[in-house]
Order: structure tokens, then sequence, then C-alpha cells
């Protein structure tokens, strides 16, 4: 299993709320910041994304898809003199579950824009969703969606008619296959002279070495150890992992075991003894004082604070 796809197994997407968007000039939404990541896809027409912190409006049109992982404060419109309205007002007399269906604007150029949010399950200790930058922009050919992209809204769209059963639940699933297409996506934008633990997802031995801390958590991995496995020099895996990564291999995979931990701990009953035997610690005590010393909760507290919204598993 490479490194990415046991990432992208422990991204657990807990919630998506669509809303498709039918506006006509002029209008304007502002989205305040959330603990949800935002994503919008553009199915017709063009309108201007601006978000806290960046500079410059940036011009999107057909069949673009944006991605804000950190949920950052942002605005979408028609025109940058537009007048704009928090979509919170436009909201309040509606649902918060399921599809919405959004009618706003003042009669002008039409803009279809399908727009979502997903929650993540213990988003500040999983490296994937700290590692995203707050935008992900993969942009459309010739007006249309490109091709994953395209299937995908088509199955959205077709369960979103209707009140099939199930409905929902498939939304949810479609929504987790469109972030992690994105994420694919951008990793795969990403150039050769980039440095971060996403590009290092893309280095053939740094890559293997982080699939191995990741599948092997309970193995005492020493650097020496990690590197004969991927065929380089103790000192050149060291100094390369450090530059790929920006951490050292043996503190990442501690980061890494600790992260195992707190899915274990949220998501079954397994005693702490076991929890510990998992991810490499001989005793509970060991563990305890680590996984305290990691989140500055101990291992009992975290897990009753985080047990009710943990989804269920076979170990339950």
């Amino acid at each position: 299993m490479d490194a990415l796809t046991d990432i992208l197994k422990s991204v657990q997407l807990s919630s998506t709320v669509h809303c498709c968007s039918e506006f006509t000039a002029p209008w304007g939404v502002q989205i305040d910041r959330t603990e949800y990541a935002s994503f919008h896809v553009i199915t017709r027409g063009n309108c201007w994304l601006e978000i806290e912190g960046f500079s410059t409006p940036i011009p999107l049109t057909g069949g673009d898809l944006i991605v804000l992982p950190t949920g950052v404060s942002h605005t979408l419109r028609d025109a940058l003199n537009s007048p704009v309205v928090p979509l919170a007002e436009l909201l309040a007399d509606r649902p918060c579950q399921g599809q919405l269906t959004l009618s706003y604007g003042g009669g002008g150029i039409p803009a279809t824009v399908l727009c979502g949010r997903a929650s993540f399950t213990d988003r500040a200790h999983n490296p994937l969703l700290s590692a995203l930058p707050p935008l992900i922009h993969i942009k459309g050919e010739a007006g249309r969606s490109i091709e994953w992209l395209d299937t995908t809204l088509q199955f959205i769209a077709c369960e979103s008619q209707g009140d099939r059963p199930g409905a929902e639940m498939m939304i949810t699933y479609l929504s987790s296959i469109l972030f992690i297409q994105a994420v694919r996506a951008y990793i795969a934008s990403l150039s050769e002279t980039e440095s971060s633990w996403l590009r290092a997802l893309k280095d053939p031995q740094i890559g293997k070495a982080l699939s191995l801390i990741h599948q092997y958590p309970e193995q005492a991995w020493t650097v020496k150890q990690l590197a004969k496995q991927v065929n380089l020099s103790r000192s050149a895996f060291a100094s390369r992992f450090k530059a790929l990564v920006n951490e050292a291999p043996l503190r990442y995979a501690n980061r890494w075991r600790m992260y195992k931990a707190t899915q274990l701990l949220r998501s079954t009953r397994k005693p702490l003894s076991e929890v510990a035997a998992n991810i490499g610690y001989e005793s509970e005590a060991a563990f305890s004082r680590a996984f305290k010393q990691h989140t500055g909760q101990s291992p009992h507290v975290y897990r009753q604070s985080n047990w009710l919204n943990a989804p269920k598993s076979a170990n339950a």
C-alpha cells in the first residue's frame, strides 16, 4: 500500500451539505470562516473568488473546481464591484441537511455553482489535512470540467434528483471521491523542486519510507533500518527525508504513531495496553506518557471526550 492510500483511508468524511446555486448578475455571496472544508464547482458562467489572506482575486470559469481544505473565509461574486450578502442570511430559513437549492441575484447573466462542505474526524492530528494549502484550484478545460470531475458531478446530480433511499449517503461517498481526486490532482501538480510532505509522497525512496512507517507503526524503526529499506546511506536518507518532509524520520514516525493511537482510541474499545502494543510501545505507562506529551490529554481522557463522535467499527 502506498503512503497516500494509507493517509486517504484515514480521512473520514463525516458530513456534507450541498447547495446547487443559480445566480444571476449582479450577485455576491460571503462564506464565513468555518471548521469545515468547502468546495465549489462552477458548472456554468464565470465569477470571482476572493479569499481571506489572499491579496489578488481569482477568476473562475465554467468547469473550475476549488477546494478550501481549511475552511478559510471567502467570497464568490460575478464582478468585483457587486454587493455581497452573507450566505448565512440567504440560508436562514432553509434546513442545513440534505440537498439545498438557492436562487439569488439581480436577473442578469446567469451562473450555476455547486457548493459543498465536508467535516473530517480529528482533523487537527491528520497529516494530510494539516499539509494541504488553503486553496486547491483545479481548472476546467474549454469551459467544461475535466473528465474525472465531470463523471463525479454526473453521479452527484443523479443522486440529488428525487428522493431515492440512500441518496444522502451516496452523495457523501461521492463527495469523498471528489475530495480524493482533487488531492491527487494537486499532488501531481507539485514541482520536483518543491519541498513538502505532499511532495515527499511522490518521491520513490522517501515515499516508500513513509509507506513503511505508516503500515508498520509498531516497528521500532531506526534511521539505519529505513535507509537500508530504500537503498540509501544513513546520512543521505536522513538528509533527503528532512529536506522533503521538513521533519526528521524518527520524529515523523513518532507523530504517526500518535495519530494511529488517536484513531484507535476514537473508534475501538481496545484496552490501552493493546493500543500501546499496536503502535510499538512495550508498556501502557510509557504509551500514556508519550500520548499525553503529544496531545495534552491522557489516552483515557481523550477516549472519553472523543468516543461519541467516532465512527462505529467492528471492534467497538
